[in-house]
């Protein structure tokens, strides 16, 4: 199984069948420009009754059962992944592009980024990401990590709730169902390339109510990104400054979303402006 990052590809491998069903929730197998010129391995192997984890040969760890065994090695992956670029801010965003044009969507969570994104792929965007961008002074670039959808989101996905809920799914501590989605699963295309950032959507949940877009000053634009923000100390100054340029250079909205199909008309038209 594959998961990469902007900085290499990790091969996971197993034995067991089981655990191999389990940890496909991780895959993650986009085209990145540039391509990836190192490989790291982690193994899992049943051993007395739990699995044990090693990395390119050493480094050896155990974990009891399968929710333990997906949770280390997201975790892993995940860590392997923010490394990649060590020093850039971290937004809590998707990003797109419709032709040559990319739009970011920042918002808290559960403000439905991830289902309008997926609506997006719907009319002809390309997805990059839906979860971290990571922010620099020459561009912006997703963080490679499928699309994580939740089973109660698939009735606002018409058309692609059925190739949704045959992704691999993990099951949290609710038993809730969590569908790990690659957007080209549903007709969407996956590649991951810097570059900027013309149009900034700042999302806000009004659910069943009226969907509205409203243009925001680079000041607010700037404030409004920094409270998605994700700050390393090594390099605070530069990412505030990152943020700020980026916020001078885009044109902003605040989107109150209410239904998708009025969300994704003033998309176009932000685009289009």
């Amino acid at each position: 199984m594959i998961a990469r990052t902007l900085a290499q590809r990790v091969v996971i491998r197993t034995s067991e069948r089981t655990a191999f069903e389990a940890i496909k929730f991780l895959a993650c197998d986009p085209e990145i420009v540039p391509a990836q010129e190192t490989t790291s391995v982690l193994t899992a192997e049943p051993f007395g009754g739990s699995y044990r984890i090693s990395e390119n040969g050493k480094n050896d760890s155990e974990v009891i059962g399968l929710a333990a065994l997906v949770e280390h090695l997201h975790y892993r992956v995940t860590s392997l992944s923010l490394l990649a670029k060590p020093h850039a801010g971290i937004l809590h965003a998707a990003l797109l592009r419709r032709g040559s044009r990319r739009v970011l969507i920042s918002g808290r969570a559960a403000a439905g980024k991830t289902t309008l994104a997926l609506r997006l792929v719907q009319a002809g965007y390309a997805l990059e990401g839906d979860e971290h961008v990571f922010v620099e002074d020459d561009g912006v670039t997703a963080r490679p990590r499928a699309c994580r959808v939740k089973e109660a989101s698939l009735s606002f996905l018409p058309g692609v709730a059925k190739a949704i809920a045959t992704a691999p799914v993990y099951i949290d501590h609710l038993g809730r169902k969590l569908f790990n989605v690659d957007p080209r699963m549903i007709g969407g295309t996956w590649r991951i390339e810097k570059g900027r950032a013309e149009r900034i959507i700042m999302l806000q949940p009004n659910h069943g109510g009226y969907t509205t877009l409203h243009r925001l000053q680079p000041l607010a634009l700037s404030q409004a990104l920094i409270s998605e923000l994700a700050v390393r100390e090594a390099g605070r100054g530069a990412t505030i400054g990152a943020v700020a340029r980026l916020a001078s250079a885009s044109k902003g909205y605040d989107l109150s979303l209410g239904d998708h199909d009025t969300a994704i008309k003033y998309i176009d038209r932000a685009l289009e402006d």
